[in-house]
Order: structure tokens, then sequence, then C-alpha cells
């Protein structure tokens, strides 16, 4: 990929898995959290860039996450 800019919304530049420390894009992010049962912290700053009270990044943690960030307000 060279010197192209990858998209990445995650702000957690230090991160080994960010795309601007490799050239694997968000690939390794991605293995690592599905590996882990996790989802992206980029899925969790979508919600809400305060992540002070979150102790996991687990399916189940990023349900409450929402729920509690956007309230009951669900259009599904």
């Amino acid at each position: 990929m060279g010197n192209q800019e990858h998209f990445c919304t995650c702000s957690a530049r230090d991160c080994k898995f960010h795309p601007v420390n490799h050239e694997s894009g968000c690939d390794l992010c991605i293995q690592k959290n599905l590996k882990a049962g996790e989802i992206p912290g980029c899925f969790f700053r979508l919600v809400s860039e305060d992540l002070s009270e979150l102790n996991e990044f687990t399916i189940e943690s990023f349900a409450d996450f929402v729920h509690i960030k956007k309230g009951s307000k669900s259009n599904i």
C-alpha cells in the first residue's frame, strides 16, 4: 500500500494494532478482537468518546454501552 493513508477512526494511535503502526490496515486489530471475543474500540467511540467507565470490549458490553449512552431510542 505504500504511503497510502489507511482509513481508521480509532484515536488510540499508540496501539500496536493501529494501521499507522504497520502495513496491514485494520486486519490485525480485527483479528485480535475476534480472537478475544471483542469488538474494536472504534465501534465504541462511534457511540461516545467517553470510554472511562468501560471495563471490557465484549459484544455484551457494547450492547450495554449503546443502551446507556443512547438510551432506549432503538429503531429496531
